[in-house]
């Protein structure tokens, strides 16, 4: 039986938590109905890995808005779109044209690189600066696609024209990235960001800044449908939504997104790096998750838990 507990407390528990930790957490969330944050190294500098993918809905539902894109709008799969790793569009037959919308959802539910890429090009690189810029994400630097973050995990040159895409994806499958790989420097170079920043894009997305409610509703909706749920939703009670996007590489384990608690509404912002067990930094964060919702809701009986 979870118990009642306060942002001190919560504060407290999540550095026993992280005692024996072989890596380094960061923690920021906010509750909406009272004000209340938890805050714990909400600072500090983590690669985004695919959390990264989250920035890119917002900035293409801005973009919606300012009617540069139309999301029923098709593009047709082509072979210069693969990228290996997360996502099922790499694995069709080119030709096949899903509807801008559906490629954002696979993006987000599947964590789809290939249809992060086709989102990115569209909306553009200076648009997305701009945005951050804009949000006062001033930690967050997204310059790299995820061919070009992928091609870094084992310091390729994501330029060089004999990486294809199976070559990449042979080195992916055959190689662990080395601990130095310029996928996880920690330098505006790279895509980077913190707890905070993350934060405050769940604000924005939840109150609608930039954004029309329909766009805002819109991005709120395909967050709800993601398929990875093992960290903020995992321990939550059944009937609990989480509108969120996770991110993975070697040592980095993050997830950021809100949660709905029946008529009560929090954001979180859950990211972790240097980390030899991943599985550990998932059980941890997942951990965490459950002491944010007994902060800001309350206990959790064991037989609620989905």
């Amino acid at each position: 039986m979870g118990v009642t507990i306060d942002t001190n407390q919560a504060v407290e528990r999540i550095q026993a938590l992280t005692a024996n930790f072989k890596g380094t957490v960061g923690v920021a969330a906010h509750d909406f109905d009272t004000g209340a944050e938890v805050l714990f190294n909400p600072d500090v500098v983590v690669p985004t890995a695919s959390t990264m993918k989250s920035v890119l809905l917002y900035e293409l539902y801005r973009q919606v808005d300012a009617g540069q894109i139309d999301p029923s709008m098709r593009i047709t799969l082509e072979e210069r779109h693969r990228v290996p790793g997360s996502g099922v569009l790499q694995d069709l037959d080119a030709g096949v044209a899903p509807t801008v919308k559906d490629i954002a959802t696979l993006m987000i539910t599947v964590s789809d690189n290939t249809a992060t890429d086709m989102i990115y090009d569209l909306i553009g690189r200076e648009a997305v600066a701009e945005t951050l810029k804009r949000l006062g994400m001033n930690n967050t630097h997204l310059p790299l696609d995820t061919w070009e973050l992928l091609a870094g995990l084992h310091n390729l040159d994501p330029n060089d024209p004999t990486l294809t895409y199976d070559r990449l994806k042979q080195v992916m499958a055959s190689e662990l990235a080395p601990w130095d790989c310029n996928a996880l420097r920690e330098t505006p170079d790279n895509d980077i960001s913190t707890p905070r920043d993350m934060l405050r894009l769940q604000e924005a997305i939840f109150r609608g800044e930039g954004l029309s409610p329909e766009s805002r509703d819109a991005i709120i909706d395909i967050l709800k449908r993601q398929k990875l749920t093992m960290i903020i939703p995992e321990q939550l009670p059944f009937g609990v939504k989480a509108a969120h996007k996770t991110g993975t590489l070697r040592g980095v384990r993050n997830d950021v997104g809100l949660v709905f608690a029946g008529d009560r509404t929090y954001a979180v912002a859950l990211m972790s790096k240097d980390s030899p067990n991943l599985v550990a930094s998932q059980r941890l964060l997942s951990d965490i998750s459950r002491l944010i919702y007994e902060c800001f809701i309350g206990p959790i009986p064991e037989e609620a838990i989905q």
